[in-house]
C-alpha cells in the first residue's frame, strides 16, 4: 500500500447481472452531490454504466428504457419475466443459442468420445451476446477519452491470468506501464477487444470458436478491484449483495444456490479489505508508522434487501431508488 498520489477517493462497482440498478443508483446520487471521484473500477456488466456515466448520459431513463424492453409481465406475476428473459433472452445484452446448439450437432463427432456427445448435448454456450462491435466499441472511446481514470478487469481461463484494462488517466494515476494481452503485464489498455471480454459470461461459451479472444468477465476471478486503489483517502464500495444473509437460512436447492452465489461475490473481496484493515491496524497501532503507507477509510454501500436465485437477470426500480437514498446519505455523511 505505497502512496503514489496523496488523498482523494475511489468508487470500486461489482457487476452482478440484474441488479447493476444498485450501482446506477449510486452513480446518480455521486452525480447529484458533484461528488468526483479520483479514481474508478468496475467489473461485469457496471462497466457500460460506468461509461454512460461519464458520458454525461441520464442514467435513470437509460435503466428504465432497459426496464421497459425486459418487463413484460406486472405483479403478482413479475416472476415471470424471469422465465422469458431465459427463454428469449434480454434485448440488450444476449438471446438464447438456439441456432449455435442445432449447428454444433451438424459438425463431425469424435465416436465414440463421450466429451464429443457430451458437447452437444449439454453444451457450455446457451446464450450469444447481442452486444455489438460498433457499441463496444463506443464504450471503450468513452472510457479512453475520459479524464477520470478507470479500470476494469478481465480474466484468460487458459493461462489463469487476470488482466486490469487502463485508460491513460489510470495508467498515469497509478503509476503504471501498459502491455499487451497475452504477455505478462497486469496492465492493458482498454479496447474494443478489453470490452468484449470484460463482458463475456461463460455461458457464452469459451471454445475457439465462440470465444476467440480467451477472455471472460474479470468478475468470475475478482468480483471487485480494489487493492489497486490503495493510494486513496477512502474508497466506496458498491456491492449489489450483501455481507449478511437478511432472510431464513438456506432450505432449499435454489436457497442455497442463491447462497453460494453470495459467497462466490465475496471471496477475492474479503482477502482485498482484509489486507487494507490489516495495514489500518498497524498505523492505528503504531506498529507501522513508515510515511509510505496510510489509512484508507472504507465505505460500503450494500444492497439491504435479500434478493434471490432468480432475481439476477431482471432489474427493478425499486433497488436503484433504495441505492440512491443511501449512497446520498453515505457520500454526505462521509464527505
Amino acid at each position: 500500500m505505497k502512496v503514489r498520489n496523496e488523498g482523494g477517493i475511489a468508487f470500486a462497482f461489482g457487476g452482478l447481472g440484474g441488479l447493476n440498478a444498485h450501482g446506477v443508483g449510486f452513480l446518480e446520487a455521486a452525480r447529484a452531490l458533484n461528488v468526483e471521484p479520483s479514481i474508478v473500477s468496475c467489473t461485469g456488466g457496471m462497466i457500460t454504466w460506468v461509461a454512460d456515466w461519464l458520458e454525461g448520459k441520464p442514467l435513470l431513463p437509460c435503466l428504465e428504457e432497459h426496464l421497459r424492453l425486459g418487463t413484460r409481465f406486472a405483479p403478482p406475476f413479475h416472476w415471470m419475466n424471469t422465465l422469458w428473459i431465459a427463454a428469449f433472452g434480454d434485448p440488450s445484452s444476449f438471446r438464447p443459442a438456439v441456432w449455435e446448439y442445432w449447428r454444433r450437432w451438424m459438425k463431425p463427432m469424435d465416436w465414440p468420445d463421450v466429451n464429443s456427445l457430451m458437447d452437444r448435448l449439454w453444451p457450455a454456450q446457451v446464450l450469444v451476446p447481442r452486444r455489438g462491435a460498433e457499441e463496444l466499441a463506443h464504450t471503450a472511446s468513452v472510457i479512453n477519452a475520459s479524464a477520470v481514470p478507470v479500470v476494469f478487469n478481465s480474466f484468460q481461463p487458459a493461462t489463469g491470468r487476470e488482466y486490469l484494462h487502463v485508460n491513460r488517466a489510470a495508467a498515469e494515476y497509478l503509476g503504471v506501464k501498459t502491455g499487451n494481452v497475452g504477455d505478462e503485464s497486469k496492465y492493458v489498455p482498454v479496447d474494443e477487444r478489453a470490452v468484449r471480454g470484460a463482458l463475456w459470461l461463460y455461458f457464452y461459451g469459451l471454445d475457439d470458436e465462440a470465444n476467440p479472444d480467451g477472455l471472460i468477465d474479470g468478475t468470475y476471478r475478482r468480483q471487485y478491484v480494489v487493492s489497486e486503489l490503495h493510494s486513496c483517502d477512502r474508497i466506496y464500495i458498491t456491492r449489489p449483495r450483501n455481507s449478511r444473509w437478511n432472510e431464513r437460512l438456506p432450505q432449499n436447492y435454489f436457497e442455497i444456490q442463491d447462497y453460494s452465489t453470495d459467497l462466490w461475490f465475496s471471496s477475492a473481496y474479503q482477502a482485498e479489505l482484509a489486507g487494507i484493515r490489516q495495514i489500518n491496524r498497524l498505523i492505528k497501532d503504531g506498529k507501522l508508522k513508515s510515511g509510505d503507507f496510510h489509512m484508507v477509510d472504507i465505505v460500503e454501500v450494500e444492497i439491504a434487501r435479500q434478493y434471490g436465485f432468480f432475481d439476477y437477470v431482471q432489474e427493478e426500480r425499486e433497488v436503484f431508488e433504495t441505492a440512491f437514498r443511501t449512497a446520498y446519505r453515505k457520500l454526505t455523511s462521509t464527505a
